[in-house]
C-alpha cells in the first residue's frame, strides 16, 4: 500500500509539471509589480534559467511587460518568454512606490490567488522605480542562486533592526484585518538621494540595488516604507524603524547613538531582554519595553551609571512618542495597538463597526523604558 502511494505522488507531481523536463522552465525568483510607461502595469520578473543537460550554470536575466491589468501583463510576458515560467521559486515580491501610494497593489495581490501560484511565504519589500535596475542590482555571479539576498531583508532587521521584514500572509492580514499596518523594507539603486522622512527632516532610507547597504554606525542608510492600510504614507529611516520595532517586538538587536546632557556622544547596542508589555484602557495606551545595552563608544566613560541610565532611557522614551506622533499624524498604526482594541470586543461585527483609526488618531500613550546596561544588576 505504501508504494503505491508513492508511485501515485510521483505521478501527481509529474502531472503538476505537464510533462515537461526540468530545463525548459524558466523560475522567477523575483516579481515586481509598478506603474507601466504605455499602459497602467508594469510586470517585473528576475527569473533563473537553468543551462542544458551538460551545462549547470544558471543565468539569472530580467524580464517585464506591460499590460492594461495584471492579468494582461502576466500573460505578455509568459508569451514573450520563449520557456515556461515558473512561480515555484519565487521569494520576493517588490510592490513599485508608485503604485503603493495609490494602494493600486491590491489588484495584483488578488490576482495573485489566480494564475501565478505565489506562495504566501513571500518576503514583500517596497522600491522605488524603476524595479528592473533594483533586480538588475542584484545580479551576481558570486551568488547565482540569490540565496544571500533572499536572506539579506531578515538578517537586516534581525541583526541590526534597520529595516522591517514582512512576509506576504502578514501583508494580507494587515490589509484584510485593520487591526495594524505594516512596514516594508525600502529599497532603491541609488543611496545617495535624498528622502523624506515622516518623523522630519531628511534621510538615506534605502537598502541599496547593488549590494545591501547597511552600517552600524549610519543608522539611517536603511528604512522602511510605512503604510496605511495598502496605501503607502511615508518613510522612517532606520533608527525610526528601530523603535517601531522594539514596540512590536520585532526587534532583538542594534546599534544607537545619543548624545548626553553634558554634550558626550554615546553609542549603545542594544539587545531586547523580554517581550514589551502593551495595554490599551479608555482612550489610553502605555508601553513598557525591556532592553540590555553594552556602551561601545566611548570607552572607558566615566559617569554614575544611574545617572547615564535615566538619561538613556528618558531619550528614547522621548523619541518613541515622536514617532508615534508622526505615524498618528499618517493614520498608520504601524506599532499595532489595534490588536489591543479588537481584543476588547466579542464579536468581529463589533470591532468592524469601531472606528478605530478615528481612536487611534487621538490616542495617549505613554513610553516606559527599563534599560539594563551590561554588569548592572537586573531591575524590573
Amino acid at each position: 500500500m505504501r508504494r503505491l502511494r508513492v508511485i501515485a505522488l510521483c505521478l501527481l507531481l509529474c502531472g503538476c509539471m505537464q510533462s515537461k523536463n526540468l530545463d525548459e522552465y524558466a523560475y522567477v525568483l523575483n516579481v515586481g509589480v509598478s506603474r507601466g510607461t504605455t499602459m497602467p502595469y508594469l510586470l517585473t520578473a528576475l527569473v533563473s534559467v537553468p543551462g542544458g543537460t551538460e551545462d549547470t550554470r544558471v543565468e539569472n536575466t530580467v524580464i517585464s511587460a506591460e499590460g492594461r491589468s495584471f492579468s494582461e501583463a502576466y500573460e505578455t510576458l509568459n508569451a514573450a518568454y520563449p520557456g515556461r515560467l515558473s512561480f515555484a521559486r519565487t521569494s520576493l515580491l517588490a510592490i513599485g512606490e508608485d503604485l503603493a501610494r495609490a494602494g493600486e497593489q491590491t489588484a495584483f495581490l488578488n490576482f495573485a490567488f489566480g494564475k501565478p501560484d505565489l506562495w504566501q511565504n513571500l518576503r514583500v519589500v517596497a522600491v522605488k522605480p524603476p524595479i528592473r535596475d533594483v533586480f538588475e542590482g542584484w545580479i551576481s555571479e558570486a551568488d547565482p542562486s540569490l540565496r544571500k539576498i533572499k536572506t539579506a531583508v531578515g538578517d537586516l532587521a534581525i541583526e541590526s533592526g534597520l529595516a522591517a521584514d514582512t512576509g506576504y500572509s502578514t501583508y494580507l492580514e494587515a490589509i484584510s484585518d485593520k487591526r495594524f499596518d505594516v512596514m516594508l523594507a525600502y529599497a532603491g539603486v541609488n543611496a545617495y538621494d535624498l528622502q523624506p522622512d515622516l518623523v522630519g527632516g531628511e534621510t538615506y532610507p534605502y537598502l541599496g540595488g547593488t549590494l545591501l547597504v547597511e552600517s552600524a554606525l549610519k543608522t539611517s542608510t536603511a528604512g522602511s516604507a510605512v503604510f496605511d492600510g495598502d496605501r503607502m504614507v511615508g518613510l522612517l529611516d532606520g533608527r525610526h524603524t528601530m523603535e517601531v520595532l522594539m514596540v512590536t517586538d520585532a526587534f532583538r538587536k542594534g546599534e544607537l547613538g545619543f548624545t548626553l546632557a553634558d554634550g558626550t556622544e554615546v553609542r549603545l547596542k542594544l539587545y531586547r531582554m523580554r517581550a514589551p508589555k502593551l495595554r490599551l484602557k479608555n482612550g489610553t495606551a502605555s508601553v513598557r519595553l525591556y532592553l540590555e545595552a553594552d556602551v561601545l563608544e566611548p570607552e572607558g566613560l566615566s559617569m554614575d551609571r544611574n545617572v547615564l541610565r535615566s538619561q538613556l532611557e528618558e531619550q528614547l522614551e522621548d523619541e518613541l512618542l515622536t514617532v508615534l506622533s508622526a505615524l498618528q499624524r499618517a493614520n498608520s498604526d504601524a506599532m499595532g495597538f489595534g490588536r489591543l482594541r479588537a481584543a476588547q470586543f466579542r464579536r468581529v461585527s463589533d470591532w468592524e463597526a469601531c472606528d478605530w483609526k478615528a481612536e487611534y488618531r487621538v490616542l495617549s500613550v505613554t513610553f516606559s523604558v527599563s534599560l539594563m546596561l551590561k554588569n548592572d544588576a537586573q531591575r524590573e
